[in-house]
């Protein structure tokens, strides 16, 4: 299948992949001998640069490789995208301490690594873990989020990187001592040969399958799992209990299940929809078997790149208007809102002190302004730092999460109170999802807009920040206005919640 020669190619096809051959059997042949002399397995990594890729597209092809659970990550409108397929390794961790437990052993890891690339390869490429964290470590997870740990970073055996218009492919592995060298190489030239061919077969059967999945869309059932009128006396006990001075605010969440009795939900097409109605969010889907934990969120938690920092305070909505007149004047009346004013410093107070002790220096900007969706607007806050030497992303994630914008204020309070009164499983809703790399670069966002599907069920999250002034029926009203985010991405642009 593959020349001798200093460069393989692959003749024709819409998406070559070429690679040195003899520097990929090198830096096999080097990890493997670092594993033998250092008896523990070693990480090795390859990338090469590829020819940019419709991110969506790579993952129909991904999946179709049967090579194990696949995740997408992407900021549509920046032109940026992660699409892993496999496992490498798992980082899975646990309890309170699970942030600094991932730091420790992907520093570790990386530490013992051979990493190589293409020297055309952007230097920002390489080797990359994705994945998410639980909301709350300490509830005991139900079966509804089995598979979903409270932590669960993962390296993709084979990764697409897009940042603008340069893409690339790693490729990794996990070589244990003593192992088969020469069949660990074998095994990654192979997988570079199926991505090619799955690649042109999927862009071949790509038009059909869509228009057949487009015509296969049922319709769609939703019911609260917690009857509204449950929920609502929820939100007035919690007014109560801010306004005696337990708390400042809390956030709290409702679940909707939706289903499609025709057939099962399509995770593509449910991406598809999200990227074209939510270009500026962060877009992500993570597999674990025949579950998916997928959402469009508007929400940066966290942001680093060589040692500079960026986040936001995202806090207060409202709905957006029907026309341009309504628009602009809901948009002035949330600005001026004195509830959602208030909710919103609570968040940029509590992220400019929990950077204080990561940062050298932390900038925020003078005042909100607005983040308009599709059939939502918030108040948002920049925020940026600049992070003290050899700190890293996930370090970051410890000191931010959660955040007022998704627990409340004091911190410890408001969590006690949603353990107490939410009566959900919160899983990843709210907990921060995204990537880092070996350098300890990264993104991750806040999973909110999301939903948890399996086959022709669904299973829908949305919260609202509660404070003095809140109103119950208000914030009900304003719950539904999220969750029709992943209702219209599941293709239910009339759906109706059963009360």
């Amino acid at each position: 299948m593959f020349t001798t020669t200093s460069s393989a190619r692959f003749a024709g096809g819409a998406w070559p992949v070429g690679y040195e051959r003899r520097r990929l059997i090198a830096l096999w042949h080097q990890a493997a001998a670092r594993a033998t002399d250092e008896q523990r397995p070693v990480l090795v990594c390859y990338t090469i640069a590829v020819q940019p890729r419709d991110a969506l597209q790579v993952w129909s092809t991904f999946t179709r490789l049967h090579l194990g659970d696949c995740c997408f990550w992407e900021l549509p409108d920046q032109g940026s995208a992660l699409v892993g397929l496999g496992v490498v390794t798992a980082n899975e961790t646990t309890g309170q301490e699970r942030f600094a437990e991932a730091t420790a052993a992907w520093r570790t890891l990386c530490q013992r690594a051979v990493i190589g690339s293409e020297d055309s390869v952007d230097k920002n490429s390489g080797p990359v873990l994705v994945g998410g964290f639980a909301f709350d470590a300490l509830p005991e997870q139900t079966a509804l989020w089995e598979g979903f740990p409270e932590g669960l970073l993962i390296l993709p055996r084979l990764l697409y990187q897009q940042r603008a218009q340069k893409a690339s492919l790693t490729i990794s592995a996990l070589l244990e001592p003593g192992c088969d060298v020469e069949t660990h190489a074998q095994e990654a030239e192979s997988l570079l040969a199926r991505l090619r061919t799955h690649e042109s077969n999927t862009e071949q059967r790509a038009g059909v399958e869509h228009e057949a999945g487009a015509k296969g869309q049922g319709r769609l059932v939703a019911r609260d799992i917690q009857p509204p009128e449950e929920w609502q006396r929820t939100i007035a006990h919690a007014v109560e209990a801010i306004r005696g001075g337990a708390y400042e605010k809390v956030v709290l969440a409702r679940s909707v299940e939706v289903t499609q009795p025709e057939a099962p939900f399509e995770i593509e097409e449910t991406l598809t929809r999200l990227r074209e109605s939510y270009s500026g969010a962060y877009v992500f889907a993570f597999q674990r078997g025949g579950r998916y934990f997928v959402g469009a969120t508007p929400e940066r938690l966290i942001y680093a790149r060589d040692g500079q920092l960026r986040t936001m305070a995202l806090a207060g909505s409202y709905p957006r208007g029907a026309t341009e007149e309504e628009d602009q004047r809901l948009g002035a009346e949330l600005l001026s809102s004195a509830k959602n004013r208030q909710e919103h410093e609570f968040v940029v107070s509590l992220i400019r002190t929990a950077l204080a002790d990561l940062c050298s220096k932390v900038w925020v900007a003078d005042a909100p302004h607005l983040l308009r969706l599709k059939n939502i607007q918030h108040l948002e806050t920049p925020i940026f730092g600049e992070l003290l030497p050899g700190r890293s992303v996930l370090e970051a994630l410890e000191v931010l999460h959660p955040t007022p914008a998704v627990g409340g204020l004091p911190r410890q309070a408001a969590l006690e109170a949603i353990r107490a009164h939410e009566q959900l499983d919160r899983g990843w809703y709210a907990g921060p999802v995204g990537w880092v790399d070996a350098q300890g670069n990264g993104e991750f966002a806040v999973a909110l807009r999301s939903a948890l599907v399996e086959g022709n069920k669904a299973t829908l999250f949305a919260g609202c920040g509660i404070v003095a002034g809140s109103n119950p029926e208000g914030e009900y009203a304003e719950s539904c206005w999220k969750l029709q985010v992943m209702l219209r991405g599941l293709g239910g642009e009339d759906c109706e919640i059963a009360k």
